[in-house]
């Protein structure tokens, strides 16, 4: 079994370039990793390569080294092409790592140094010699154990997976707060047993490797979704872990260089932070109340007309209908047919047809009322509601034909002509819009006439079309 096969996210609910670029921004956080503990790992091994290295680079243990090395193998062998051995080599690299993270566990809990952590090379430090520090330990255990249960297709273990990656990665962002604000009890029991700043730079990448892999098979998905609640995240997530930093950092510079008293520069920050989260939180509301706004103008909208389709005019109509049988008011339903639509469209083209569709909503916006619902509920006919029950349309309609009778004489190659349905609602019949529409629809063709398109010389109008 390939554990790209575990809850895996369908192609058509991903975003195909993102996840391209994810893959390779995963590749390159592991490998930085590897390269980072494997260098280490040559130093503990070679006495002679240890004058090159930079001072205090023994504080990343030779464990420690070992021990982000194999993560970084073990999630690279995990997320790798499907391969029968992959998975196998996956599990047991993990599993060495657990062994790595769970004795120096046990030893900095029951305070007894068993002397693993120097078995395979010697320590030369005098205090507590080869024994990573508890913070470090802990991370090796969160990101084994993520790794593990994520070969397991099991929904609890996807779900477990995902609990120990945010743990993992908050763990790593305290660790790297304690470098930033120099409090070392977040970063090791002492100077001597910390973790250092390049097993910090581990952490931070495999974490980034592991969200990004996630990602892609996981419940992380969100953010490489191509939704806009995707999008929306995705430019978010930056400011939201950044602008804490910065801002408290900025406190701290402030109150060392001696410009504001420590509690004023914490008061300041407190502040400044509320205020830039509060405006974070407003552009992403306003943000998203666009988006909805443009969604929904898509889906009940006609492209060509931009009345309403279809869908719009069931919705708005039925609450309009529901609204005016609770209040005992009536509704009046006109169903427009244009006639001869298709005969226009196969003789002077698609466009010339287009147009007539375009006019025909411009007469009917210019007829009736902003209240009225105005919708295109098929390719060659329109629908309005209107709650006008002392006139029932007739102004309307006399308005409608008064706009027709213009646009035949202004001097197109046909002339375009309608019948229209008309149904009035009655709150005391017990009636539904289906009935209103289909009252509506009998009408129309009752009064329905045959109508003769009359081509002519000139080419097709556009003139009095809309766009």
């Amino acid at each position: 079994m390939n554990i790209n096969d575990l809850i895996v996210l369908p192609t058509s609910q991903s975003d195909a370039v993102l996840l391209k670029r994810l893959t390779v921004v995963q590749n390159i956080c592991l490998a930085l990793a590897g390269l980072i503990a494997f260098f280490i790992l040559l130093a503990w091994i070679f006495k002679d390569l240890r004058p090159g290295y930079p001072h205090g680079w023994d504080l990343m243990k030779f464990d420690t080294a070992a021990g982000m090395l194999l993560c970084a193998v073990s999630l690279a062998l995990l997320s790798a092409k499907p391969a029968p051995w992959h998975l196998g080599s996956g599990r047991a690299t993990a599993l060495l790592v657990l062994l790595l993270a769970v004795v120096p566990l046990c030893e900095h809990i029951g305070g007894h140094f068993t002397g693993f952590d120097t078995l395979v090379v010697a320590d030369p430090s005098k205090s507590e010699p080869g024994v990573m520090s508890a913070q470090t330990a802990l991370y090796l255990l969160l990101f084994a154990s993520s790794l593990l249960l994520a070969t397991v297709p099991r929904p609890a273990c996807g779900i477990a997976v995902a609990v120990l990656t945010v743990l993992l990665s908050l763990h790593a962002l305290i660790i790297f707060s304690g470098y930033c604000f120099n409090a070392v009890q977040l970063f090791g029991e002492s100077m001597s047993t910390r973790t250092s700043p390049h097993t910090l730079a581990c952490m931070l990448l495999l974490a980034v490797a592991l969200i990004g892999w996630r990602m892609q098979h996981g419940y992380f998905f969100v953010l490489a979704g191509p939704g806009l609640g995707s999008r929306l995240a995705r430019r978010v997530m930056p400011f939201a872990l950044l602008l804490p930093f910065v801002l408290m950092l900025g406190g701290t510079a402030m109150a060392s260089a001696g410009w504001l008293s420590p509690p004023v520069a914490v008061g300041l920050t407190i502040a400044v932070m509320a205020a830039a989260l509060a405006a974070l939180v407003s552009l992403m509301g306003r943000r998203i109340n666009k988006l909805e706004k443009e969604l929904r103008e898509l889906s009940l909208t006609d492209e060509l007309t931009g009345a309403l389709n279809y869908r719009g005019f069931e919705l708005l109509g039925e609450q309009t209908f529901r609204e005016a049988q609770r209040s005992h008011a009536v509704v009046t339903l006109l169903v427009f047919h244009i006639e001869g639509v298709k005969d226009i469209g196969e003789t002077y083209g698609h466009e010339a047809s287009s147009h007539l569709m375009q006019d025909m909503a411009r007469m009917l916006r210019e007829s009736f009322e902003l209240a009225d619902i105005i919708a295109r509920t098929a390719s060659d006919e329109f629908a309005v509601i209107t709650k006008d029950e002392n006139t029932g349309g007739v102004i309307a309609l006399m308005r409608m034909g008064e706009a027709m009778e213009a646009l035949n004489a202004a001097g197109g190659s046909y002339k375009a002509h309608f019948s229209v349905g008309e149904a009035t609602s009655n709150p005391d019949a017990g009636e539904s819009f289906r009935d209103l529409i289909e009252k509506a629809g009998l009408m129309r063709r009752e009064r329905q006439r045959a109508v003769l398109v009359e081509p002519e010389q000139a080419a097709p109008r556009a003139s009095h079309s809309v766009r």
